[in-house]
């Protein structure tokens, strides 16, 4: 049997707070993590209620395991829940509209995606009738991520 997702290409995990800034400061503290800049980028997305365009910010930590924290944006997938960290588990696929589809026929509703043409792409998040939110990310977006970290991070 294939499966949807490969353990192998889980990459991140991702949590949704208030100040990614803040929080840099804070997970340096409490734990030595360094950081890449914080990164911004204006997608347009597809939601439940219909696409907008949403200016998404997060950076991600440069010591494994790694931590992507994503900026807040309220009545959004992307809010942050009272008492839980973790928002969701990010894995690279090579397909997201395919991967997508096949997460939905085992149960994980599309929450979210960005979109290219119309067509899912770049990223998407599934959710899991049980409240595990799963990340899909393009791996031709980013095809050597400890490249891609070392050029994000601040000189």
């Amino acid at each position: 049997m294939s499966h949807p997702l490969r353990a192998a290409d889980l990459y991140h995990t991702g949590i949704v707070v208030p100040d990614v800034d803040a929080w840099k400061t804070r997970m340096g503290d409490v734990a030595g993590y360094r950081w890449t800049e914080t990164l911004s980028a204006d997608l347009p997305v597809r939601l439940a209620d219909g696409e907008r365009v949403l200016t998404l910010r997060y950076a991600y930590s440069l010591d494994a395991p790694h931590i992507e924290l994503v900026q807040e944006i309220p009545g959004t997938p992307w809010t942050a829940a009272e008492h839980i960290a973790t928002h969701h588990l990010g894995y690279f696929c090579d397909d997201v509209p395919t991967t997508s589809k096949r997460l939905e026929a085992a149960g994980l509703a599309l929450e979210a995606c960005a979109i290219v043409d119309g067509t899912p792409s770049v990223f998407a998040y599934h959710l899991d009738p049980a409240g595990v939110r799963i990340e899909i990310v393009d791996r031709a977006r980013i095809p050597d991520f400890p490249a891609y970290l070392r050029s994000k991070t601040p000189q």
